[in-house]
């Protein structure tokens, strides 16, 4: 063995690579029998004999199927005599996830029947039939199957069968997926990836960190297929009824557009006259009571309605698809785009931040960090959530932060004490000229997250300005006027829109929503109870943790102890994605003593970047409430902040206690990304489940035998 060990590390590290990954395959494959088929190897046709339950004599039966109705979604087979080892059964019906129990009667508990399995199935769709192993003590002598799901239209049992043959079917995708994660650890292990230091010059570190990208856009790829089964990209453009409906669902990017396209601000929707005769058209309680129709979370003002939604994602995305194709993108769509571009810009801010702090950053922390940074920014959850278009200007909120980091980052590298060449000087000033581009896109994103950029970018421009080794010309004209100028000249456009709906330049109609209560009465208090109360609803709030897939899910918890009303819906902590935990390691940070100016940074940044989200989560809170969406306002930053000190930090020294803390901060990154992953399959709009039933079907039988 010793001998072979050594033969296999003189072959080319090619071939090297080529063995270990058809190895792992190999070995997913044992895995995927011996782990989840075993009982294929076990069965005992003779003391578990296969048994079809008779359907035909039941209640009901109509010649095909036995509808299981709305008013009587169980049924109970009796009199049986048979050991069981499962139950399987066979549907129709409507294409939707339904969940179910089994009870059963044996010799253990001949008088009651207790609960022996959980199942789901998809009735309308290929995953229609399901298999629940069972365990019965003794001879079954009663089977009671129970939809748990409320049913709003028949299902038919097709089939019920006791002990069904099983057949050797082997799971492709949990194969490929353990194929997958073996690969990686072999690989790591063989090429001791995780000794390594990342170097930006070498080609093969520039090459994973690419790889590591295009996994992260693959998955948003994924993402958009899972979202719907008609996967559509596009949309034909909408008649007037279908812009003027009332549903909540509403694409209001698509509205704005309309809009636009006939030359107004104001949305094209029917007004109810009732609304301007109620004492407090933006008491939702009033509108309710009185039975006045309106056009749900919009700006009414003076009569007409408006959309305050930031307009980024309209010329990002609806725009070019609608000059291209004539017709519009569905909101999976441009979430999937939108989420596209977020990525590449954070990998590009990840890679010019550790330019900027230069931390000797570990390879493996650094290429396993990369994806957790994009699932613990929520960014995935964001675009499952993409249907509904509020989730739109998030996406593009968290690209057009990470967009102004990696260039407010380069734009400062850009800044040297020594005249260069007229090439550099053009480069400086075209990255602070699309370093204001971007900030201008945030703006046109979620105001509020400019609040973010500020907080980050201060130290560094301050830094410029101060600094007397630059000349007057490369402080001003080179830097801070092509910044300033995209600013200015945003800011005047943004306010002249704003002026023109709401007769007030810093206005964006959030005060005039017609949403669940009137948001003009929200207002900014400095209470230490309102702000615990942030810490914890943004911050240390759990999941729900459940047994089974997607084994987690936000909280709906309502808490009524805040004086007055506060929007509360789904929500969670940033810090139940380990990731953020390293925001912590500020403190070891800040009591460190650096002599040179660059190192400072370390700490200026991410304090000034911790007091940016510490205040701009306390505004969400007290001008907006609890909801994940606020969350998302401060996850990209906070999963940066957090990354790039770890990144400085924790290396795989010699010693012991360093790598048993590296190995522990390994463990953290991967568990966010598996929570990140899993809140595709759990988020507010649940798209996966409620419009490609088989596909969650799917993903959630890679979990089960």
């Amino acid at each position: 063995m010793k001998r072979m060990i050594q033969k296999f590390r003189r072959i080319p590290r090619a071939v090297q690579a080529a063995v270990l990954i058809l190895a792992a395959a190999a070995l997913a494959v044992v895995l995927e029998i011996g782990l989840f088929h075993i009982s294929f190897f076990t069965q005992d046709a003779e003391q578990y004999p296969e048994t079809v339950l008779p359907l035909s004599s039941m209640d009901g039966w109509n010649g095909e199927a036995l509808p299981l109705l709305p008013d009587n979604s169980s049924i109970s087979f009796d009199s049986l005599s048979v050991p069981a080892r499962s139950v399987t059964i066979r549907t129709s019906g409507p294409s939707k996830v339904l969940s179910g129990n089994i009870g059963i009667c044996d010799e253990a508990s001949a008088y009651k029947t207790v609960g022996a399995g959980s199942f789901q199935v998809n009735p309308g769709g290929t995953e229609n039939t399901v298999t629940v192993r069972l365990e019965s003590r003794g001879s079954l002598s009663r089977l009671r199957i129970s939809f748990t799901d409320e049913l709003t239209e028949p299902v038919f049992l097709l089939s019920v069968t006791l002990n069904e043959k099983e057949s050797l079917s082997i799971n492709g995708l949990r194969v490929f997926l353990m194929a997958c994660i073996l690969s990686a650890i072999f690989l790591t292990l063989r090429f001791h990836i995780y000794r390594r230091e990342y170097q930006h010059d070498r080609l093969s570190c520039r090459i994973m960190s690419l790889c590591m990208m295009l996994l992260c856009i693959v998955i948003c790829g994924a993402v958009f297929y899972a979202q719907n089964s008609d996967h559509a990209l596009l949309r034909p453009y909408p008649s007037l009824e279908e812009i003027r409906s009332p549903e909540m669902v509403v694409d209001a990017y698509m509205q704005q557009l309309d809009a636009f396209e006939k030359g107004q601000t104001a949305l094209d929707l029917d007004v109810n006259p009732e609304l301007a005769a109620l004492d407090n058209p933006y008491d939702t309680g009033e509108r309710d009571k009185k039975g006045v129709d309106y056009h749900w979370d919009r700006a009414w003002y003076n009569g007409k309605y408006y959309s305050y939604f930031g307009l980024a994602p309209l010329f990002m995305v609806y725009y070019p698809v609608y000059w291209l194709t004539g017709m519009l993108p569905t909101t999976a769509f441009a979430g999937f785009l939108l989420s596209v571009f977020a990525v590449i810009m954070i990998f590009a801010a990840i890679h010019a931040l550790i330019r900027l702090f230069t931390p000797r950053a570990n390879l493996l922390l650094l290429l396993t960090g990369e994806l957790a940074v994009v699932c613990g920014s929520f960014l995935y959850l964001m675009q499952a959530s993409s249907s509904s278009f509020y989730y739109l200007p998030l996406i593009a909120a968290a690209g057009w932060l990470a967009a102004f980091a990696a260039l407010a980052s380069c734009a400062f590298m850009a800044c040297r004490p020594v005249a260069g060449p007229a090439s550099c000087i053009r480069k400086r000033i075209l990255l602070f000229a699309l370093c204001g581009i971007s900030l201008v896109m945030l703006v046109l994103s979620r105001p509020n997250m400019v609040l973010l950029a500020v907080a980050f970018s201060a130290p560094l421009f301050l830094r410029i300005l101060t600094d007397r080794k630059l000349s007057l010309r490369q402080r001003f004209a080179e830097s801070a006027l092509p910044f300033l100028i995209p600013v200015l000249l945003g800011a005047a456009a943004i306010m002249y829109y704003n002026y023109i709906r709401f007769d007030s330049v810093f206005e964006f109609g959030t005060a005039y929503q017609l949403t669940e209560s009137d948001i003009r009465y929200n207002s900014l208090q400095i209470s230490l109870h309102h702000f615990c109360s942030m810490i914890y609803h943004y911050f240390a709030e759990s999941f729900v943790y459940t047994e089974f897939f997607p084994f987690l899910r936000f909280t709906t918890e309502k808490c009524i102890d805040f004086g007055n009303y506060l929007y509360q819906e789904y929500s969670a902590g940033l810090f139940q994605m380990p990731l953020n935990l390293g925001i912590f390691l500020l403190v070891p940070l800040l009591a460190t003593r650096f002599r040179d100016k660059k190192d400072s940074r370390k700490k200026l940044i991410p304090a000034c970047l911790l007091l940016g989200i510490l205040v701009l989560g306390y505004l969400d809170f007290m001008l907006g409430g609890i909801h994940i969406r606020y969350v998302c306002d401060l996850s990209l930053a906070l999963s940066l902040c957090s990354f790039l000190m770890i990144l400085d930090l924790i290396h795989f020294d010699g010693t012991r206690s360093a790598r048993i803390l590296y190995v522990i901060v390994l463990l953290s990154f991967l568990l966010t990304i598996a929570k990140g992953l899993l809140l595709i399959f759990s988020n507010e709009t649940n798209d996966v489940l409620l419009h490609n039933p088989d596909f969650f079907l799917k993903i959630s039988r890679i979990f089960h035998r």
